[in-house]
C-alpha cells in the first residue's frame, strides 16, 4: 500500500487530486493545452508520474476537471446577468457581457482555450459538455427572435465575443472600452436578424 499523507485513504486520495488539478490548472493557465504532459504535472505535482493514473486515466481528463472546477461561478455569474431582464434582446447583450467579464475579470479567458487541440474521449466529453451547457442557453435566446436563423446568429455572437475577449487580453482595448463596442456590436446584430425575421413573417401573412 502506498504512503499517505493524510489520515484516511480516502483524503489522501482527495489531497492528491486536488494537487494535479491545480498542476493542471497553472499549466494550462501559464502555458496552454500543448504543454499539458503527465512529465509537466508530475513535476507541478510532487507526484511520481506513474502515480498519476491512479486517479486519472488520462492527463486529458485533468482538463475536463479543470473546467468542472470554474463552470459552476462562471455559469452563476451568466444566470444572474440574465435574470435582470426577460427581454431576450437585452438578455442577449447580458449573456455576451457577462461572459466577457468572466474571461477578463475573473480571468478565466484561458478556459475557453482548454479543448484546443486533440482530446481523448472522455475528456472531450467534460469539456463538450461544459461548452454545450454554456452556449446552448444563447441559442435559446436566438430562437425567440430568429427561429430559422438561430444557430447563425449564435455563432456570429460568439465570434464577437471570442474576438473581443482576444483583444483585451492583448490589450488591444481596455475592458471599458470592450463592453461598449460589443454591446454596440450585438445590438447592431439583433437588429439585423430581427429585422430579417420581420421580412419572413410579412412574406409568410396573407
Amino acid at each position: 500500500m502506498p504512503k499517505i499523507n493524510a489520515p484516511t485513504v480516502r483524503e489522501h486520495h482527495e489531497q492528491v487530486m486536488a494537487s494535479l488539478i491545480d498542476a493542471a490548472e497553472q499549466i494550462l493557465r501559464e502555458e496552454g493545452p500543448a504543454a499539458l504532459t503527465a512529465g509537466a504535472v508530475s513535476s507541478r505535482a510532487g507526484v511520481a508520474r506513474n502515480s498519476i493514473y491512479r486517479y486519472v486515466e488520462s492527463v486529458d481528463d485533468l482538463r475536463g476537471l479543470v473546467v468542472e472546477r470554474y463552470m459552476p461561478g462562471w455559469f452563476e455569474a451568466v444566470e444572474e446577468a440574465l435574470s435582470a431582464s426577460d427581454d431576450p434582446r437585452e438578455q442577449i447583450v447580458a449573456w455576451t457581457i457577462a461572459n466577457l467579464e468572466q474571461a477578463t475579470i475573473a480571468g478565466h479567458g484561458w478556459l475557453m482555450r482548454v479543448g484546443d487541440g486533440r482530446l481523448k474521449p472522455s475528456a472531450a466529453r467534460n469539456v463538450g459538455r461544459a461548452h454545450v451547457a454554456l452556449f446552448s442557453g444563447l441559442g435559446r435566446l436566438w430562437a425567440q427572435i430568429n427561429p430559422a436563423k438561430a444557430r447563425m446568429a449564435g455563432v456570429m455572437t460568439q465570434g464577437l465575443l471570442m474576438s473581443t475577449m482576444n483583444a483585451v487580453e492583448r490589450h488591444t482595448i481596455g475592458l471599458d472600452e470592450a463592453r461598449t463596442d460589443l454591446g454596440r456590436a450585438v445590438r447592431l446584430l439583433i437588429e439585423m436578424f430581427e429585422q430579417e425575421a420581420d421580412v419572413v413573417t410579412d412574406r409568410l401573412d396573407p
